[in-house]
């Protein structure tokens, strides 16, 4: 059986609190974390290698930057920041971390459940007319939060539909205004017609390094002068830096290739991997980010509001779903837990059920509860460190199992189950995603693989972009006055709660007022000693229509261990079960 090392041995780069998850009997042995696929070793994590200064780059590699054609004077510089954007996000944009550190709410603390849907291409495959419709559709479907791209993976060949790429020339120094005028568009139109804020990826992480660990455009200075921008034009804007890229990383290309030409773990057939680390430059765009938003902000930077709320930037990193046997897990804690500006965290449990990369550890798509485990007991057990946590990047409805056509194709149920699984792992709320939208396919840009063709005008209509939102009305449903109270409750799960994704997930108040326990396709056995009194009311709540159905039962008869069979319905299996309890 594949397991976590121990505790005492379990290191990060840059933080050295992962804790353990406590699991009961035949869920893992005491004091290890439980098994994660991919992850393939029981000793200790050795001390990470030496790491290849970023500032010894070979004239080759200095050659690709875009300082090879020429640094942006600071005149420029101090010009081109400053010309305002046509429109400033508000206030009431904003996003905070709760009370209790766990969980978002908005400015007149309200809470904040955040489902969001993937957008990757918006700003740059849809005319303003397309990204009407498109947003009209997300509305009526409960998001309130859009991921999407100001400069994607093609930005420097391709621009946005008005003609206009995301930087002058290539050179990420040298932001063009005008395509920037359209982001601006578009959110203001998101925000103002339909309430849905853009948690905005400023540019993809290929502009850092790619899968060899080959350096790209950006370097600590090249970073910080383009996070100065993006702070200084979108403040109050939740922000996700570098997508789909680590920090830490080795030649991930040729790993991989030496495992599948007969290469063992510890074999290397092409010397050694060396390790470079590009956490210089994750810092720089996130303290630029900072000091753009604390310079748009002017005398209102880090003042109470009103309400006794003082904002600090919403600013995390999209990891990967992958990392190094011998460095930090793919969570953004686990490379910036002690770094100031890292406001939320985030997982990506990708789009494969088998190692895409081997014999690189890996979080599985069936197992995203594992890394939402992970973030949540970060919080509760490092002082100081409650951060709100998302998973940012699960398996994608419409794509083939690792992007395989040979494979699989993810559907609304496996879609839907993941969700369910992660939100009650004590997850700050969700992530969705079509293999058709994030891309934006139509004619125009034609499918890149991954699944089958369909242009993004029928992905939005898939079925599991509807099924969404009810995730969020079970929790919200409970009220107002409980949310913060809501922590996961796997312990009152009564026997094996099942592997993968038949596991069986459960959240509760922890004040007693209600329990919630959703199951895959299985009998729930659970204790409900932990509701207040004996006047409670049962329901089965449909993951998929979002419909309640009350059942007869009662509290305070026999003992506190209670046995549920699932009902039976045509088109799905899960079910989640409700107990509320009254006063």
């Amino acid at each position: 059986m594949l397991t976590y090392p121990p505790t005492s041995s379990f290191k990060t780069f840059r933080d050295p609190a992962i804790p353990t998850v406590p699991r009961k009997a035949g869920e893992g042995a005491e004091g290890i974390l439980p098994p994660v696929a991919g992850l393939g070793r029981s000793e200790p994590i050795p001390p990470p290698q030496p790491r290849r200064p970023r500032d010894c780059r070979g004239a080759a590699e200095v050659k690709m930057l875009s300082f090879s054609r020429k640094l942006i004077s600071a005149a420029y510089v101090a010009i081109i920041f400053r010309i305002a954007a046509a429109w400033s996000p508000p206030p009431e944009y904003a996003l905070f971390a709760s009370e209790n550190g766990h969980y978002f709410q908005t400015i007149d603390h309200k809470p904040f459940f955040w489902q969001a849907d993937t957008a990757w291409f918006l700003f740059n495959r849809l005319t303003f007319e397309e990204t009407d419709t498109y947003f009209k559709d997300r509305h009526s479907k409960g998001f309130n939060v859009v991921q999407a791209v100001g400069a994607h993976p093609e930005s420097i060949t391709e621009p946005d539909r008005l003609g206009n790429p995301s930087w002058i020339d290539g050179d990420v120094t040298r932001p063009n205004l005008d395509h920037w005028a359209f982001v601006d568009k578009v959110m203001q139109h998101a925000w103002e017609e339909y309430g849905i804020r853009i948690a905005l990826h400023p540019a993809w992480g290929k502009y850092v390094h790619n899968d060899a660990g080959v350096p790209g455009f950006f370097v600590a200075a090249a970073a910080r002068l383009f996070g100065e921008f993006v702070g200084e034009r979108y403040p109050y804007v939740p922000k996700i830096i570098f997508g789909d890229t680590n920090p830490w990383w080795k030649n991930k290309t040729a790993i991989a290739r030496d495992y599948a030409y007969g290469g063992v773990r510890g074999t290397k057939l092409s010397g050694e991997y060396e390790v470079i680390d590009f956490t210089d430059v994750y810092e720089a765009f996130a303290e630029g980010i900072v000091d753009g938003e604390k310079a748009a902000l002017g005398d209102e930077w880090r003042k109470p509001i009103d309400n006794g709320l003082v904002y600090q930037p919403m600013v995390s990193m999209h990891p990967t779903n992958q990392w190094f046997a011998d460095g930090p897990l793919a969570l953004s804690s686990s490379f910036f837990g002690n770094s100031s500006w890292l406001s939320f965290d985030t997982s990506q449990s990708g789009h494969s059920d088998y190692p895409p990369n081997a014999p690189i550890p890996w979080w599985s798509c069936r197992r995203g509860w594992e890394p939402a485990e992970l973030m949540y007991a970060v919080g509760e057990t490092t002082s100081g460190k409650k951060r709100p946590a998302i998973e940012n990047e699960p398996h994608y409805e419409g794509r083939w199992n690792n992007a395989k056509a040979h494979l699989s194709v993810w559907n609304a149920s496996d879609v839907r189950i993941g969700n369910w699984q992660t939100a009650f792992a004590g997850m700050a709320g969700l992530t969705y995603g079509s293999n058709s939208v994030w891309q934006m396919t139509s004619e125009l840009y034609p499918n890149a693989g991954g699944g089958p063709p369909i242009y993004w005008t029928e992905g939005i209509a898939q079925p599991g972009s509807a099924e969404v939102q009810w995730v969020k009305k079970a929790i919200l449903d409970r009220g107002q006055e409980t949310y913060l109270d809501r922590i996961p409750a796997q312990d009152i799960i009564v026997g094996n709660a099942g592997i993968s994704d038949a596991r069986i997930a459960a959240t509760r108040d922890s004040k007693g007022s209600w329990l919630m326990v959703y199951s895959p396709n299985s009998t729930i056995n659970i204790d409900t000693g932990s509701l207040t009194g004996c006047n409670v009311t049962a329901s089965w709540f449909s993951p998929v229509s979002g419909e309640y159905t009350k059942f007869d039962y009662e509290q305070c008869t026999g003992t506190g261990v209670r046995r549920f069979e699932l009902p039976v319905e045509d088109g799905h299996q899960d079910w989640a079960l409700v107990l509320d309890a009254h006063a």
